[in-house]
């Protein structure tokens, strides 16, 4: 009977445990070595009052490992596009100077980055208006007013009455406040010498109504915002 020799057993375990290390050497060093993104933005941007925007594209170095993107903090009708970082805005937008803080992230880490989103109030309005008593039969008022940036105003108003006939229009000019929704300001029509002081509450909705004494009446006007194409 021939003898089994078994003590070349554990040498050959030992000669594969040596390979399969040798392996697991290898991978590690050739396996790319993954860091946290270094993100950069666009410091200062500007929206335009109750129209959508968006932000330029954010520059990004992965450093091996492409990742997502968020937000670090939540403001009314403000988002991120998760895949390329990109802001978007709606119209609920709300008027004013807007921080931002948004980051990127991969497996390896995140990195943040810091922005402003100025959204002044300016646009143009247009609706009716109405006098507490009218002595003739008026069919239409209209009421148009251009606000500016600057605190600025200019607009008309224009009646139709019930035969076709049209009043105007008589243009006005003016300066404004807007703290928040209240708004407060005087105009002047270009043909007159009396100045109006007026005040109205502008909603999220872009509507603006308010009111302003004329002679021995009260006029009550309701605008809405014109959007621009």
């Amino acid at each position: 009977m021939k003898t089994i020799k078994t003590h070349h057993i554990p040498k050959a375990y030992f000669v594969f445990f040596i390979l399969i290390a040798s392996l697991q050497s290898c991978n590690k060093d050739d396996a790319p070595v993954v860091e946290a993104p270094v993100l950069s933005v666009t410091p200062n941007l500007t929206a335009s009052y109750f129209q959508q925007g968006e932000s330029p594209l954010p520059e990004v170095q992965w450093n091996g490992d492409r990742g997502k993107f968020g937000l670090e903090n939540t403001i009314q009708g403000l988002s991120i596009d998760s895949e390329t970082g990109q802001l978007l805005w709606d119209t609920s937008l709300p008027i004013g100077v807007h921080t931002v803080i948004l980051f990127a992230y991969n497996e390896a880490g995140k990195d943040l980055a810091s922005l402003t989103i100025n959204n002044p109030f300016q646009g143009t309005f247009k609706g009716t208006y109405s006098p507490s008593v009218s002595i003739i039969n008026v069919l239409n008022r209209t009421m148009e007013i251009n606000f500016n940036i600057d605190g600025t105003l200019s607009g008309y108003t224009q009646s139709e009455l019930d035969d076709g006939t049209l009043l105007g229009p008589n243009y006005f000019s003016g300066n404004y406040v807007l703290l928040e929704t209240k708004m407060e300001g005087t105009f002047e029509y270009e043909d007159g010498e009396s100045t109006y002081p007026f005040d109205a509450d502008l909603d999220q909705q872009g509507k603006l109504t308010g009111q302003y004494s004329a002679e021995f009446l009260t006029v009550t006007f309701e605008l809405n915002v014109l959007i621009q194409q």
